[in-house]
């Protein structure tokens, strides 16, 4: 009769035993790459907290039904969050596994996503990363930040599914390594960039509405562009070494270009709706009727 492999390795010896135990007793391995939940927050004025604590009717969901959202959601031990942040913590998927937003709301907060991570909006759920909220005096200084920021190292991928970004500097900033795909994203009235791709990040953007960057009405920051200039208002930018294709996706009402290439990269548009920018596309980026292997660190070869 043949021996399995771990016995023919020595199964059974002090080695292979302290092998296996370790592998058995490392704290937390359970814990990796598992799925979390988040709420919707109420899109009302603040109470003491940052969020308020109650659900109110039309404007935020209470998906356990706890009675908990936002901040109070999110210390109560359970699986399902009230800010993003805390889903993407230690106590949450700590940078590795999926956040999926359930009930329709408002996250006031930059997202900085750095390992293996798929952020999410479930199926007819508006997942509005804002950085304007009713009231609340932070949003003037959330104004002047990124939304979502992502930053990780080749070897991981992120997926943003079905969210939107508004009212940021950068409504989605792309930089380092990071290997991105945005998917059915909407990105709108944000000022410097709506998508804004830096470094060696590779990204492919798909499905997705790029709207209105640079444009935005605020009575406390100033009139976008009469009152402060955008810098420079783009939809899509590709800077540095990055590259990446943008396929079947929306990008209009830029003050500034609507795809801008000036990496040493390469950018490939196909099928897209790019409309009433100042330009609608600049610098080096390659229209084509499909995008196969553009960006990508592989060469592909007719077999």
């Amino acid at each position: 009769m043949r021996r399995s492999k771990l016995s023919r390795r020595g199964r059974g010896t002090a080695a292979g035993v302290a092998a296996t135990g370790a592998l058995l007793l490392v704290p937390g391995a359970a814990l990796a790459n598992h799925p979390v939940l988040v709420e919707g927050n109420c899109n009302n004025p603040p109470s003491a907290q940052p969020f308020t604590t109650a659900p109110a009717p039309g404007t935020c969901g209470d998906y356990d039904g706890d009675g908990r959202i936002g901040t109070a959601e999110d210390g109560d031990g359970d699986r399902v969050f009230g800010t993003l942040n805390a889903a993407n913590g230690p106590s949450g998927i700590a940078n590795n596994g999926t956040i999926t937003v359930v009930t329709s709301g408002l996250f006031p907060e930059t997202v900085t996503l750095t390992g293996n991570v798929t952020l999410e909006g479930a199926p007819g759920v508006e997942a509005n990363i804002d950085a304007v909220r009713q009231g609340d005096p932070d949003g003037n200084a959330r104004q002047g930040r990124p939304g979502i920021v992502v930053n990780a190292p080749k070897n991981r991928r992120v997926v943003i599914r079905n969210v939107q970004s508004r009212n940021w500097t950068s409504g989605i900033q792309i930089k380092g390594d990071s290997r991105v795909s945005l998917n059915r994203v909407r990105v709108e009235h944000n000022v410097n960039y709506g998508v804004e791709v830096t470094d060696d990040a590779r990204v492919a953007i798909t499905g997705s509405e790029v709207e209105a960057t640079g444009f935005r009405l605020n009575p406390m920051t100033g009139d976008f562009p009469a009152a402060n200039r955008p810098d420079p208002g783009k939809g899509i930018e590709f800077d540095d070494r990055s590259s990446g294709t943008v396929v079947s996706s929306t990008v209009t009402g830029s003050f500034g270009a609507g795809i801008s290439d000036s990496s040493s990269g390469s950018v490939c548009v196909a099928h897209v709706n790019v409309f009433d920018n100042d330009p609608d596309i600049e610098g080096r980026v390659t229209v084509r009727s499909s995008c196969i292997g553009a960006g990508s660190d592989r060469r592909y070869r007719r077999r």
